[in-house]
């Protein structure tokens, strides 16, 4: 065999051991090749759909590819949370978990299609609010006390809105009217858009929204804010008391945002997101864009994150039972 006819021989040989070599070793090609896609649970307009589109113009802009907020509603946000558990566990499929569906539901509904432990990767925790009691200026309360006092006077002729039977708009209301010993019936919607828009309409009386959501509506005189619902107050509304400040001690409903990913997905694709989302949570970009919704960036391990998740499904299981919501 001539000289370069050989050379040729060996190099194709050597090529084809050292690509051998390169896939037998368990290396993949970077993560992402192609556009990621971000299912949120709930309509386009809430606070749900706000933080994930925040997340998906950082990651885009970061790694180069589309990120894409695609808004599966209904059932309480099970539709889209079971969509992302029966999709291809290979990374490109990711939620924005929200607290309800993820935490409170499996309390409150008896066959959810999907197990947030069994059937989820937590990635990371991006961040949280409180939610906050908005009533109308046209009531005429200035505190939480009177409109306590005004819920005893009407017994369940005032109304309140809700993102959903089962959501937290819904179920931090229930525990409120519980904790006050009071009623109000309850108006569910398809999502916390359509409740603002009809409480801005006049056809609700109050409402539990989370800040993000509440807050250019409180900005403009829309909204009446009387309290918090965290132990602390928050940032965005420095001025506005905390319900347990005001003598309802125990209570504190604080909502969360994070990114989940179907269970299975490679260690490595779930590392490589959780590091660009914190890195992202520390851009004063991407921070600045998410206080001005009222929320509190946060970030952490995937570990952080699923140990979270777990406490958090033990303290709704909790509340659920002492407030005695069922959702059928």
């Amino acid at each position: 065999m001539p000289f370069h006819t050989r050379w040729i021989h060996h190099a194709a040989t050597a090529a084809f051991f050292l690509v051998a070599a390169f896939f037998s070793s368990g290396v993949q090609a970077a993560f992402p090749e192609r556009s990621v896609r971000i299912v949120v649970p709930f309509p386009p307009g809430g606070a749900v759909d706000s933080v994930a589109r925040i997340v998906a113009g950082h990651l885009s802009q970061a790694w180069g590819t589309p990120v894409v907020v695609d808004n599966k509603a209904g059932a309480g946000g099970a539709i889209g949370v079971d969509a992302v558990a029966k999709a291809p566990k290979t990374g490109y499929e990711l939620l924005l978990a929200p607290i309800g569906p993820m935490t409170i539901n499996p309390s409150l509904y008896p066959r959810l299609p999907y197990d947030t432990v069994r059937d989820f990767e937590a990635i990371v925790l991006i961040a949280g609010t409180p939610s906050v009691l908005v009533v109308q200026p046209r009531l005429g309360v200035e505190s939480a006390q009177q409109f306590v006092s005004l819920l005893k006077a009407k017994p369940g002729e005032l109304n309140y809105g809700s993102a959903g039977s089962g959501n937290l708009t819904h179920l931090a209301a229930e525990y409120f009217l519980s904790q006050t010993q009071t009623r109000a019936v309850h108006v569910p919607y398809k999502g916390s858009a359509p409740a603002i828009t009809d409480f801005l309409g006049g056809q609700l009386d109050f409402m539990f929204d989370v800040v993000p959501t509440a807050l250019p509506h409180i900005q403009a005189g829309k909204f009446k804010p009387l309290a918090v619902t965290s132990l602390k107050r928050s940032p965005a509304l420095p001025d506005v008391p905390t319900l347990a400040e005001l003598g309802w001690r125990s209570f504190d409903v604080t909502s969360w945002w994070g990114l989940m990913a179907p269970k299975g997905v490679p260690s490595d694709v779930i590392r490589g997101i959780n590091a660009e989302v914190n890195r992202g949570l520390q851009l004063p970009a991407t921070r600045d864009a998410l206080v001005k919704l009222g929320a509190n960036p946060l970030g952490g391990t995937p570990e952080e994150f699923g140990a979270h998740v777990q406490a958090e499904l033990r303290r709704w299981h909790e509340v659920v039972v002492r407030s005695g919501t069922k959702v059928e």
